[in-house]
């Protein structure tokens, strides 16, 4: 019995030693064997569909968005205007920003009392604030499409501005990054440079429809402004942002976004705001327009 047992395997070990080592890159699947699937990119990946044209729907910090806020308006009015009952004038004091919407320290509070539209215009900075942390605070229209499969494109009418978001691509060998960083010697610019990942990609089996987010660090920004009132952040500030999209009941689609600047040198506190886009059927209102001062 034992005698055939040896024999059986001994038949086994045989064959397998004749079968093509492809046979068993094959069957393990793994990274860099030679019949293995080719890793997914990023536009195959993606578990939210952000491409079209899209809208800014403005139910947050309507009259600095909408309306040109006047210089000094840190979301609570103009320093000194405002008073709260047992708390005194909102913005006395040695920072004007004080109880304002921007955690801004006194330097960074006190150049936004600085802001002289004429003079950003003389230099050339009428897109100041058009720049990454600010476009998106707009009442723009987006245009989301791919441009090749490791980059998404972000075109905004207001201002005619364009993002580009870049994931990491496989270096020689099929290996990942460790992490992805601007490229070196990169140039600061108004939309600085954007690194992207997907995050938390869920469901897409059995039933249950695939969803996640995407995740957005940038760096390597201009000098600008958040709104349209000289909210200054400086050439230091990082940038991160998470985009959702959600399906409502009226078959419509929402992006909901949020956006976490951190700069030090002008902001004590991470500055954290939450918008919203909603989906268009088509590109019938997109409006190019020039970046203007004010």
């Amino acid at each position: 019995m034992k005698k055939s047992i040896l024999l059986f395997l001994a038949g086994i070990a045989a064959t397998l030693a004749l079968l093509p080592a492809g046979v068993f890159a094959q069957g393990r699947g793994g990274r860099g064997g030679r019949g293995a699937a080719p890793a997914q990119t990023p536009k195959q990946m993606a578990p939210i569909d952000m491409t079209g044209y899209w809208t800014t729907v403005i139910t947050e910090d309507w009259h600095e968005r909408m309306l040109d806020a006047p210089k000094g308006d840190f979301g609570t009015g103009a320093p000194g205007a405002i008073a709260i009952p047992g708390g005194g004038f909102v913005g006395r004091g040695p920072n004007p920003s004080d109880r304002g919407n921007i955690p801004y320290n006194v330097a960074g509070a006190q150049l936004a009392m600085k802001w002289d539209p004429a003079k950003d215009e003389a230099e050339g900075n009428q897109c100041k604030s058009y720049g990454a942390a600010g476009i998106l605070r707009q009442p723009t229209h987006l245009h989301i499409t791919w441009q090749d499969d490791y980059t998404l494109k972000m075109e905004a009418d207001y201002g005619t501005q364009t993002r580009l978001f870049h994931f990491a691509r496989p270096a020689e060998g099929g290996q990942m990054p460790a992490k992805l960083e601007a490229p070196a010697g990169e140039q600061a610019s108004w939309q600085g440079y954007s690194v992207a990942e997907w995050g938390e990609i869920m469901g897409g089996r059995e039933g249950w429809p695939r969803g996640g987010k995407l995740k957005v660090v940038t760096t390597h920004m201009k000098p600008g402004y958040y709104w349209k009132n000289g909210m200054p952040y400086s050439e230091n500030a990082v940038m991160t942002e998470y985009f959702r999209v959600q399906n409502l009941p009226d078959s419509g689609q929402w992006i909901i976004f949020s956006e976490m600047v951190e700069d030090p040198a002008y902001l004590r506190a991470p500055f954290i705001v939450n918008y919203h886009f909603k989906k268009l059927p088509d590109g019938s209102k997109w409006n190019p327009t020039p970046c203007m001062a004010k």
